[in-house]
């Protein structure tokens, strides 16, 4: 009898026996590789991460692998359940369970891989920021015959950043007999009566809209300033605007032919720039169309009083450059710039040197000085040239109005039916109709954000005023026609754009006017060198008018004055933040 028992326990002790193995096995499965059943596991020799070095564009992402290695050579994917860590984290991120990891600054990170006591790594080098796709604007414009539409186009990155290609990219007119179109600026005419597909290209990428030439009967052109009055040497943009038929008006300065009756006292260049060359009055004309607009501009009959040149201390690194700025004080106490007609020199040419405008290239470590001269008068500026760079200035930080790229302290005013797109939030207690947004913004209305974002719009403008000037003039000023570098611009008067501004290359910009913000229809302000719209701030105290079909940049911000943004006016990186009202109509804003 016992040895039938010992007989019938045979099977259970060896079922047990296997059973305990199993359970052995698995209790040391992140040592080796899991057992297969009725064997033992295998040990871990070695864990490897591919891909072993891999770039990705900030912004995007780079899926790693981690194979594990046993002793009986059998390899398993254990990226699922190895830990995964990145050796620089604000280069690149990586979750720490599947190992994708993130692009998020320029540079290299160690991306390692934990498994069983055993660990791999791989380099991931973070590339700048790819462009992903481009946005012509804006769609499909209508202009009359012989008007003039500035197209500008916008890329989108891999960061989610935006930014204004216009300086590289080229622009085409499908039918340019319909519409013409500057290959290298984007400013279409319209020729005739008819439609023509304007493309642009960018980065290997492009984009598309259509332009609509209406044949509008041309009435009349306008020549505005009317009777102007500048000094001798300074210049003056005049603007020319045609009206039509239908109700409707355009800039055509840039298509217009201007002439001076008395070139020796006040000449004039294409686009109608016009120049004091002596002092007396002459009559200056344009057309357009077959139609005739005159005005007389005055060279006032005052002496030079002496040169200021800005910044007056300037510090660049070798092969950086620098924008000086020429003042005119006259023997009336006007002042004009007059950067373009001055002679400018350098004391040192080998350690800074100079061009005809102004623009100053560091090319050794030392000083130099900066010279511009005129009627007898000179002034100067120290030009410090440094192996590294000075410290950047710091930029405005709108706290938490950054988010928002429409906000309003009392209303906002939008076109019933109007195409007004905001890329960005919007914020004001009274709407009268509520601007149309990209997907994933929010329009307020009420709440503490709304208040929030008002509060902290307060704190910024403070800064802003509160920064030293670069450059300060006594009563206001027309800055079409110039190219800025960065800085703080103060100004007693009001500040005008008529035709284009250029702001070359990166800083921060701060433009404060005791009195107006105004640009004329279709002015621009264009970035340059890598000036980039979220460094280029203005902050009048009274009113901003900014004129029909013009392409604006930068953060308009009102401590209590309203905004006004013409009809088909673009602010492609740009905000429009006012305590006060802020009035729409047919716009494209993108903060």
């Amino acid at each position: 009898m016992n040895v039938l028992k010992g007989y019938l326990q045979q099977p259970i002790l060896s079922f047990g026996l296997v059973l305990a193995m199993l359970v052995a096995g698995c209790g040391g499965s992140d040592q080796g590789r899991e057992p297969i059943l009725g064997l033992p596991a295998a040990e871990l020799v070695a864990l490897a991460v591919t891909p072993v070095s891999a770039s990705v564009a900030q912004g995007l992402s780079q899926q790693f692998v981690a194979t594990a290695t046993y002793a009986d050579r059998s390899t398993q994917d254990v990226s699922a359940t190895a830990q995964w860590s990145s050796a620089a984290p604000a280069t690149a991120s990586v979750n720490a369970a599947s190992g994708l990891a993130l692009g998020l600054a320029g540079g290299s990170a160690a991306i390692s891989a934990n498994f069983g006591g055993k660990s791999a790594a791989a380099t991931l080098t973070v590339l700048p920021p790819a462009l992903l796709s481009l946005a012509l604007a804006p769609a499909n414009p209508a202009i009359a015959i012989g008007a003039a539409q500035q197209f500008t186009v916008l890329g989108k990155y891999s960061d989610g950043s935006s930014r204004d290609l216009g300086a590289n990219a080229s622009f085409a007119s499908a039918s340019p007999l319909v519409a013409s179109i500057g290959a290298a600026n984007g400013l279409a005419v319209g020729l005739t009566a008819g439609a023509s597909v304007v493309s642009v290209s960018a980065g290997g990428l492009a984009a598309s809209t259509t332009l609509t030439v209406n044949s509008a009967a041309l009435l009349s052109i306008a020549l505005t300033p009317q009777n102007p009055v500048l000094q001798l040497g300074a210049t003056r943009q005049l603007a020319v605007t045609a009206s039509y038929a239908d109700g409707s008006s355009a800039d055509v300065s840039n298509a217009s032919v201007f002439s001076a009756a008395n070139p020796a006292v006040a000449s004039s260049s294409a686009g109608g720039l016009v120049a004091g060359v002596a002092v007396g009055s002459g009559q200056v004309s344009a057309s357009f169309g077959g139609q005739s607009a005159s005005t007389t501009v005055t060279v006032a009959n005052v002496t030079l009083s002496s040169i200021a040149v800005t910044p007056a201390t300037a510090s660049v690194v070798v092969g950086a450059g620098q924008q000086f700025v020429a003042t005119a004080t006259y023997s009336d106490n006007s002042t004009a710039i007059i950067s373009n007609t001055a002679v400018w020199s350098s004391n040192a040419p080998l350690v800074g040197s100079v061009n005809g405008s102004g623009t100053a290239s560091g090319v050794a470590v030392g000083s130099a000085t900066i010279s511009a001269s005129a009627a007898g008068k000179s002034g100067s500026a120290l030009l410090t040239v440094g192996a590294t760079p000075p410290p950047p200035a710091t930029s405005l930080n709108l706290g938490r109005a950054a988010s928002f790229a429409v906000l309003a302290g009392t209303s906002i005013t939008n076109n019933s039916g109007g195409t007004t797109l905001v890329s960005g939030d919007v914020g004001s207690p009274s709407q009268t109709v509520d601007p149309t947004q990209a997907a994933g913004y929010t329009n307020y209305k009420s709440g503490a954000i709304l208040s929030g974002a008002l509060a902290d719009l307060q704190v910024a403008i403070s800064d802003a005023n509160g920064r030293t000037c670069d450059v300060s003039f006594a009563g206001g000023i027309d800055l079409g026609g110039l190219t800025l570098p960065p800085g703080v611009y103060c100004y007693a008067g009001a500040i005008n754009i008529t035709g284009t501004l250029t702001l070359n290359g990166p800083g921060v910009y701060i433009f404060r006017s005791a009195l107006t913000l105004d640009a004329t229809a279709n002015a621009i302000v264009a970035l340059n060198n890598g000036a980039t719209a979220a460094d280029v701030n203005w902050l009048p105290v009274g009113p901003t008018t900014l004129g029909a079909n013009a392409v604006f940049k930068g953060n308009v911000l009102g401590q209590a004055a309203a905004i006004t943004v013409g009809d088909n006016t673009t602010l492609l990186n740009g905000r429009v933040l006012s305590a006060a009202a802020v009035t729409l109509r047919n716009n494209q804003i993108a903060k």
